[in-house]
């Protein structure tokens, strides 16, 4: 191997063996600690469940979601994450331990790519870096599909090997574990340039058989991607649209901006923000600040002691090949019209732990000489040797302690805006919920969340990853317009709440079996069949049954009903047997209220809070609506169903397309109920 050979002594070996080894359990320590507290949003989840289904051998694909340029990803880091669901019936947990896992051989195989850049000292505080960085630790520990570092310390050290030691397996592993990167995730595309630098940066060495076969290996490992990528028309005048959406991501930012989160990650500074919190509030915050400087200033270092190496002939290559690698991703993300997030300088790694380690010798060196001027040799190798732990000793201080103190806010339940429910939580909520569904013999478990789409929305997501079919889980959106209560005309209703905006009427109408962890918990309501909950409504008389399987059979309107202020309604619609095509086609209510034999309509309020999808035999749904009559008035409630897919209506059975409700408003507006 290239680089100064060291650690000839039989202590010495030991010594650099047991810190690795400590480096190494430091690392997996991080990334293993409270697995349950890891963010499990819509993309953590969608990935979770895409590969669920290639653990049961339910799907195998090809391709794994969008992307924030605009590209569809690979589904690579689906297939890494459905090892451990194997073997472990689907764990979460196991997984987070598996991907940190990856990680922790990112640090072992930087301690390898130090020692031939330099020595063992340089492999050392390199693993160090990559092993404490709280940001690392994070991202190693995300379900979410990103640039795996194990794959870019890889194709550094195989691009050293080319580069440097003329290697031939290298040759062909090269082009290959770039496939593999671009499959993880598209974005590794900004890491191109630094492979077109290893080339420059030794031409000729390239020139072989193995590169071309590499190369042909490589593009045979992405043609199923390639492929996949024509058939969803990504070419052609797909590429113009993309590159539309790409131009337009980048939203004026500045690149102050961008070199602010390659600081925040390199330097390891901010890992509070996780938290949402804002500023610096305990010594860790206060404290990052002071040792980012200290980092990114040793990094600085390093970047200085790799361009001396230029003028050195027999360093030129290897400082070639480290500065084209670095200054290549650099480059595209300052430059391109990407919007750069936080994880996106990911693509730099492992260069600023190099480099970082680079510069932390070169110091130590500098001290060294001074010492060894002043009190001899063993003094100076002494010095060297405590500087170095001293190092590794203040940054596990000061990077494990932040990330610590992080999890304990987490824990805590800070965070919720930013990071959101940890997965722990996620899955306290839905095993009560699995129990309480086996305890009642129900097949299902109604949700109240902020939204009603798993494809789209991350609460929904989130909760069908982890609660299992059955018991099968039902969406009623908290968020949007149109707020309704889901009940069956026979059996109790088992509620989710994300949210308690409607505890109040949950609580009223049945009991809360189970509260989760503050702030803002997760709760189980039991609610009685539709007959028996004490919901007032006034009964239809009057033919109601559309072609869909669906009937309209009570509302409940204001009396009086005020003009000119908003008031609350609610209509019940008994989904006796829904029909197909409304399940297909995407049916919702329309709401017209129009002047008595004008037909003028004067306000309109359509939706409802259950997917058409999601009609089942005997549901029955309260839907709440607010509406506005601007003046006084005989009016007429127009109710029906029309589809979204196509604007066609639902008709009744007895003629028409909607029922007709009857509505007096009065001029005052000062009797609204509750006010």
């Amino acid at each position: 191997m290239s680089g100064p050979l060291s650690g000839r002594c039989a202590g010495c070996r030991f010594s650099q063996r047991l810190g690795i080894l400590g480096i190494l359990l430091i690392a997996a320590w991080l990334r293993w600690m409270q697995p349950g507290l890891v963010e499990f949003k819509y993309d953590e989840a969608h990935i979770f469940g895409i590969a669920q289904g290639i653990a049961s051998g339910h799907a195998w694909p090809v391709l794994s979601g969008g992307t924030s340029i605009g590209l569809p990803r690979a589904a690579l880091d689906a297939y890494i994450l459905a090892i451990p669901l194997l073997f472990t019936q689907g764990s979460p947990q196991a997984a987070v331990i598996w991907l940190g896992m990856w990680g922790t051989l990112a640090v072992a195989l930087t301690y390898l790519l130090g020692r031939w850049i330099n020595d063992p000292h340089t492999g050392l505080l390199a693993a160090a870096y990559m092993a404490l960085n709280p940001w690392l630790t994070y991202y190693d520990r995300k379900f979410w599909a990103h640039i795996q570092a194990v794959f870019s310390v890889l194709l550094l050290m195989l691009a050293w090997r080319v580069v440097v030691d003329d290697s031939r397996r290298a040759r062909f592993w090269f082009p290959v574990i770039a496939a593999l990167q671009l499959l993880t995730h598209v974005l590794a595309l900004v890491q191109g340039l630094s492979w077109l630098g290893a080339v420059i940066a030794a031409p000729r060495r390239w020139r072989r058989r193995e590169a071309l076969w590499g190369a042909l290996a490589g593009l045979a490992v992405l043609t199923p991607y390639a492929a996949a990528l024509l058939r969803r028309a990504w070419a052609a005048e797909g590429a113009a649209r993309e590159a539309a959406i790409i131009a337009g991501a980048s939203g004026g930012q500045a690149w102050i901006e961008r070199w602010r989160l390659a600081w925040i990650l390199m330097g390891g500074d901010r890992i509070f923000e996780l938290t949402g919190v804002g500023s610096r509030v305990t010594v860790w915050d206060r404290w990052l600040v002071w040792g980012s400087w200290a980092v990114l200033t040793l990094i600085a270092l390093g970047a200085v002691r790799v361009t001396g190496w230029l003028r050195t002939p027999t360093s030129r290559r290897r400082a070639g090949l480290l500065l084209a690698w670095a200054l290549g991703p650099a480059f595209a993300l300052t430059l391109g019209p990407l919007k750069v997030y936080l994880q996106y300088w990911t693509a730099l790694l492992p260069l600023p732990a190099i480099f970082f380690a680079l510069g932390a010798t070169w110091l130590a060196g500098w001290i060294g000489g001074w010492a060894m001027r002043a009190r001899g040799d063993r003094a100076a190798a002494g010095g060297r040797l405590a500087g170095h732990a001293s190092l590794v000793v203040m940054l596990a201080a000061l990077w494990g302690g932040a990330w610590g103190n992080a999890l304990a806010r987490i824990d805590g339940g800070a965070g919720l805006p930013t990071f959101g429910r940890p997965l722990r939580d996620w899955q306290e909520a839905t095993a009560q919920a699995n129990a309480w569904t086996q305890k009642l013999a129900l097949n299902q478990v109604k949700v109240l969340a902020q939204g009603v789409d798993p494809g789209q929305d991350g609460e929904p997501a989130a909760i069908a990853a982890l609660i299992g079919n059955p018991p099968y889980a039902r969406f009623l959106d908290l968020s949007g317009p149109t707020p309704g209560l889901l009940l069956h005309a026979q059996q109790p209703s088992l509620y989710l709440t994300t949210s308690d905006e409607m505890g109040a009427l949950l609580a009223s109408l049945g009991e809360r079996v189970w509260e989760g962890r503050s702030p803002a918990p997760l709760r189980l309501y039991l609610l009685p069949s539709a007959p028996e909950a004490a919901m007032s409504a006034r009964p239809l008389s009057l033919p109601n049954a559309f072609d869909v399987g669906v009937s309209l059979t009570g509302y409940a309107f204001p009396d009086p009903w005020p003009a000119q202020v908003p008031v609350p309604v609610m209509l019940v619609w008994h989904m006796q047997a829904p029909e197909p095509r409304a399940q297909q086609g995407d049916f919702t209510a329309f709401n017209h209220i129009v002047r008595t034999g004008a037909k003028e309509k004067i306000a309109q309020v359509d939706g409802m809070a259950l997917l058409s999808r999601d009609w089942w035999p005997d549901d029955v749904l309260y839907q709440f609506y607010t509406v506005t009559i601007p003046e006084p008035g005989e009016f007429e409630w127009l109710a029906g169903l029309y589809s979204r897919m196509d604007g066609g209506r639902a008709h009744l059975l007895s003629g028409g397309d909607a029922v007709v409700l009857p509505v007096a408003v009065e001029g005052e507006t000062c009797c609204i109920p509750g006010q």
